[in-house]
């Protein structure tokens, strides 16, 4: 399960947007549990007489997580004891930059 709060505000020309996302902790039937973690995204844009320029920060706050795939891979391939092979690390900070023009 997974939950998204997020606060926008906006005028006419520019925007901002910041959101938590939640990935709860869950125990499956054979008590394997999943951990949670919580990422916060920020996003801006501007727009110019030259189109709209946008800047983007995904996990504001460089939360390290593995992600829901990769805990669940571990369980079901652990009889090949490869579980490094599946510690699948949640993206870090990661920056977007972007311009968009309509004609």
């Amino acid at each position: 399960p997974t939950a998204n709060l997020y606060g926008e505000w906006s005028d006419v020309d520019t925007r901002a947007r910041l959101q938590v996302n939640r990935a709860f902790g869950i125990d499956d039937a054979s008590g394997n549990e999943i951990d949670g973690f919580t990422t916060v995204d920020a996003t801006a844009s501007q727009d110019t007489a030259y189109g709209t320029f946008s800047l983007g920060v995904e996990n504001l706050l460089d939360e390290s997580y593995v992600t829901i795939w990769g805990q669940r891979a571990a369980v079901f391939y652990e009889a090949y004891d490869a579980q490094s092979l599946w510690d699948l690390q949640g993206r870090g900070r990661t920056y977007t930059l972007t311009w968009s023009h309509a004609y």
